[in-house]
């Protein structure tokens, strides 16, 4: 194992992970000490009524909608398979879905055939949207406008890292045996970093955006919850 393999696979991912939940610790912190105004709203919400439209804002982006939907189609569809392709490297770590898939009477080659296929066609779906959005950012004045350094970053850093995994998914550099091997190495304290450069250069992107995020506006996953309940409280 190289010395560049090592820092990638074997010291970064801690490295990563710390910064992460400091990261993230730190800002909930900061948002929850965040004087509010007194108990005057914009939007009174009925019962429940709160907790609906954070859920309703989470997963279908309405204000997005209603503002501009050519965008919203762009961002939902990538946001969308974003999270079909996490759920897809949760199997790829874990292995706790091809138990649940061979419990229900699947085959291997058929749970490798359907990982693949899905996995390809997520892959393309991302890149696609990717682009779209960088394109449209880069071609509406409007937009490019009010678009800062780290918008660029936030998507260019994305954009490498489906690359990669797309490289790994169609050119032959996934190996699932030796990505579990490394996850699970990884959790003993004893790190066994495949040598493969594209392997390596995916996580390191990876990894970049995972300590990018408590810093940036990739975080509103999180802040929603906290405006939400500024603006639209009883």
């Amino acid at each position: 194992m190289s010395g560049m393999a090592f820092v990638v696979g074997g010291l970064m991912p801690y490295a990563a992970a710390a910064l992460f939940l400091a990261g993230m610790v730190s800002r909930f912190r900061a948002w929850y000490k965040t004087p509010q105004p007194a108990k005057m709203t914009l939007f009174p919400a009925a019962e429940g009524g709160m907790w609906k439209d954070v859920l309703a804002e989470t997963f279908f982006f309405p204000s997005l909608f209603k503002g501009d939907r050519v965008l919203w189609g762009f961002a939902w569809f990538f946001h969308a398979t974003l999270a079909f392709v996490f759920v897809g490297h949760v199997r790829v770590f874990t292995g706790l879905a091809d138990r649940a898939m061979l419990a229900l009477g699947m085959s291997p080659e058929t749970i490798d055939s359907l990982s693949a296929g899905a996995g390809g066609v997520a892959g393309i779906v991302l890149l696609a949207t990717g682009v779209l959005l960088l394109v449209r950012r880069l071609g509406m004045t409007r937009v490019r406008e009010i678009s800062a350094f780290s918008d660029y970053f936030a998507l260019l850093l994305l954009l490498a890292i489906i690359v990669t995994g797309d490289f790994m998914r169609f050119g032959g550099h996934f190996e699932l045996a030796d990505t579990r091997a490394w996850a699970f190495s990884l959790l003993t304290f004893s790190p066994e970093v495949p040598p493969k450069p594209m392997f390596l250069l995916h996580i390191l992107f990876a990894q970049l955006l995972f300590m990018y995020i408590p810093f940036s506006k990739i975080l509103h996953f999180g802040g929603i919850f906290f405006t939400h309940a500024l603006i639209k409280r009883r």
